[in-house]
This record gives structure tokens, sequence and C-alpha cells, in this order.
């Protein structure tokens, strides 16, 4: 690799993933192996539309889902936990089991550490607002009761928790890890839905060759399950229903919401192999990019935005591909790697039409014929899809299959598709090489892109 000797490398000293499959690395790992999916249809009793979905049931919020922690900071963690929507709460636990994992306690003066964590937007519960609207309601002409804006001021704020929007603001997984582990160092956030992970690690690899720091915990958490959400994927026709999530098959018809959150931790090499630690790999590094196509037909005059050029947000198969060739291109080229050097391509795709498509096209215009003797495979059908947080668990799984030399299967592939010209991995088994891809991408032309490989001192 071309820049290996003139940068600081960066490598993986310890990880965690809570999903469907389990809050433990050795539950994942097992579930991988077995090729087992967790997504399941709604119980009658629960509060969603009959679909398939992926929760992780094993997590209760509760401190002991947070890992093996000393007295002091189990203690700090209780008492924050009101503090804290679900997604947040999955990300400080998936936070906490990767410092643990990386043996990381005092192993750094508190300054030299930073925290890059992604997530969704994140959604407040129904139950938070109730009493609040309720003060707010008054009668209508046909005496139907309806919410009155003007008396919010008045009414409502004050049934209204006054730490409530600290529960939901994108930063706070990032701001509860440095409080709780008293990191010091550069704090990122990043909220570019399912694009999130990659463009968070490419930030904190950066961050360490820089000398801004000698570590960073990266990473990201998100759900599709809250009602608010998964109403609005259903609308938007995201959500397969009563199908299986098919990454790239013929059949596709959507994805099953999932939720759940991941993290690693990044060091120096030298500064890993001075204090003893295990290194699962190493990082090469991590681009992000986006397109953003010029709209036909909004004259510039009448355009909110402050360009000469407005731009169409919509989501568009072409604007999708776009992104994602243009992120491994420009990663490939930074770090000095050749398209047949990568060992496996661990996918975005999770089941989508288009969003599947794009990413399949993407693939074939930078492997070209290559692409045939490349695995590709993603965890969508098997731990659902759950948004921001999918690209940290995947990123984990395969730093997993990497360790294991054995790469985990695109769980409901069936039929090949035209539109999607991959052979998507069909058992558990296939070799992982030395290296992979790891893609994050949305369905509003952003991308991101990040390659590890196998640790070669």
């Amino acid at each position: 690799m071309s820049n290996r000797d003139s940068q600081r490398r960066v490598v993986v000293t310890g990880m965690s993933a809570i999903c469907a499959l389990g809050l433990s690395l050795e539950d994942f790992r097992r579930g991988l192996r077995e090729g087992r999916s967790a997504v399941r249809l709604t119980a009658e009793n629960e509060s969603y539309p009959t679909t398939r979905v992926a929760p992780v049931d094993a997590f209760s919020g509760q401190i002991q889902d947070f890992g093996e922690l000393p007295d002091a900071k189990k203690k700090a963690i209780r008492k924050g936990l009101k503090l804290m929507a679900r997604e947040i709460q999955l990300g400080v636990a998936a936070a906490q089991r990767a410092l643990e994992h990386a043996v990381f306690q005092d192993a750094y003066p508190s300054r030299r550490v930073g925290v890059a964590f992604a997530s969704d937007y994140i959604v407040t519960t129904w139950k938070e607002l109730v009493e609040a609207f309720a003060a707010c309601r008054k009668r209508n002409d046909k005496g139907e009761w309806e919410f009155d804006g003007e008396r919010w001021r008045e009414n409502g704020l004050s049934k209204m928790t006054p730490l409530w929007q600290l529960k939901y603001l994108t930063n706070m997984s990032a701001s509860h890890i440095t409080i709780y582990n008293e990191f010091h160092g550069p704090a990122y956030d990043m909220t570019l839905r399912d694009a999130s992970f990659a463009a968070a690690l490419g930030e904190s690899v950066e961050t360490i060759r820089s000398g801004r720091a000698d570590a960073m915990l990266v990473g990201s958490t998100g759900s599709r399950l809250h009602p608010h959400r998964l109403l609005e994927a259903m609308k938007n026709n995201e959500v397969a229903a009563d199908a299986p999530s098919r990454p790239f098959d013929a059949d596709r018809s959507g994805y099953a919401p999932g939720e759940g959150a991941g993290a690693i931790v990044l060091e120096t090499a030298k500064s890993a192999l001075e204090r003893g630690a295990t290194i699962y790999a190493e990082v090469c590094g991590g681009v992000c990019r986006g397109v953003l196509k010029r709209a036909k037909d909004v004259d510039s005059k009448d355009s909110a935005l402050p360009t000469e050029t407005p731009c169409d947000l919509t989501f568009t198969k072409e604007s999708a591909r776009e992104a994602i060739r243009n992120a491994i291109n420009a990663l490939l080229s930074k770090v000095g790697v050749a398209p047949e050097e990568i060992g496996f391509v661990n996918a975005n795709a999770r089941g989508d039409v288009a969003l599947d498509a794009a990413e399949a096209l993407a693939l074939r215009d930078v492997f070209g014929n290559g692409l045939d003797s490349i695995p590709v495979t993603s965890l969508k059908g098997a731990i659902g899809n759950p948004g921001a947080g999918a690209g940290a668990i995947e990123t984990v799984a395969g730093l997993l299959a990497l360790q294991d030399g054995a790469l985990f299967p695109t769980l409901n592939y069936e039929t090949f598709d035209p539109d999607c010209p991959v052979r998507p991995v069909a058992e558990y088994g296939a070799p992982t090489g030395d290296s992979f891809i790891k893609i994050c991408a949305n369905n509003i032309g952003q991308a991101s892109v990040a390659l590890f490989r196998r640790w070669n001192d």
C-alpha cells in the first residue's frame, strides 16, 4: 500500500455488535456461522402493523446489558439511562462493550482519546407528548377536539419533562460515551442515515493519522422500529411487509425494519503493539461522497436553496449508483489499492428494488468482470435494517469473518436479477481473502466506504 510508510497506521483492537442476533460477540459470531436469521413476524400484542421485524429482544435497557463495568461507571450510566432514547442506550452499550473487548481501561491519557458516533435522526415517543398535547386541545365549530398551537407556550410546555429533548439529540451517544469514560479528545456525531458509519470511520482514521488523537471509539446506532419511522417507511414502500428481506434478489420488495448498534476501537499500530493489545485488522481509510442532481422543474429564482443551480434531493437510482461508484474509486485511489486486491465486498444491500440495483451496478462499474471472482455478501436478511446502526454491525461481521477466514451468507437470495449483476455468497464458509470494503449508502444519494485488511506487521 503506497501510504503505509508515510502515515500512521491505524488498527482495530476492540469491537462489539448489539443486534437481533444477540448482545455479545459470541452470540453474534454464532449466528453468522449458523446462517441464522433473527427476523420475525410481529406478535399480536406488539405496537406495530403486521410485518417482519428484527428487534433486539435481548436488550432491556437495564445496566446489565452494558457489559462488565466498574462500580462507579455502572452507577453513572444507570443514573443517565433516563436521559437516553433506546437508540442512544444501544449505542452507549455497544461502545462500552467494545472498550471492554479492547481491554482499554486507562490505556491512554484522556485528552488523547476521541469519539465519533453516528446515528439516524431520533424520534420522540408519543408517550412523551400525550399530556402536553392534551393540555392544548380545544373544540372546533363542529364540537370536535383539535390541537391549538397557540396554547402550547402557556399550557403545553409546563407538561414536558425539562430534559426531554436531551433524550433525542443525535449527538448524545457521543456525549454520554465521552462523559462516562472521561475522553477529552475530538468528538463527532454523523447523521447521514444508512451512509453514516463509514463516514465517521474515515474522519476518525484521519484524526489519528494527523496526530490529534492516539485512539478513537467509532460506532453507529439506529432503529427503523419506532412506530413513526416504520409508518414513514411503509408509506414510502421501503418495507417488505409480509415477505423476507431479499438483498439483490429478483423478487426483493423492501427491507425488514430492525434496530441495533455497533462500535470498534481504533488505535495507532505502534501504541497498540506497545500496550500488548490484540489487533484484529488494519483500517486503510474511509471516504464519503454524495451526488446532487440539478432540478429540472424548479426555477432558480423560486428556489429556497442558496445556489444559482438548485439541486434535486429526490432519490434516483443513477444518483445512488454514481455516489457509491465515486466513493469506492476515491477510496481505492486514496489508499493505493487496485480493485483486484479486494478480498470481499461487505454490501449495504437491504432489499430495496432501486438502491440494491444502484449498488450492484456501481460495483460492476468499479470492478468490471473482476467482480465475478470477488465474493459479495449482505447481512440484512439476518438482522433486518437498523438504519445507521447497520454500518457498524456489518463492519464487525466483516472483521469476524476476516478473523475466521470464512464469509457469512446473504440470506434469502435465490433468483438472479439482471439489474443486480452480482452473485452473493450463498452459504457460510466462502474464503474472505485478506481485505474487504464496507459500503454504507442511503436513498438520497450519499455513500461512504471503508477498507479493512488483515493485519500484517
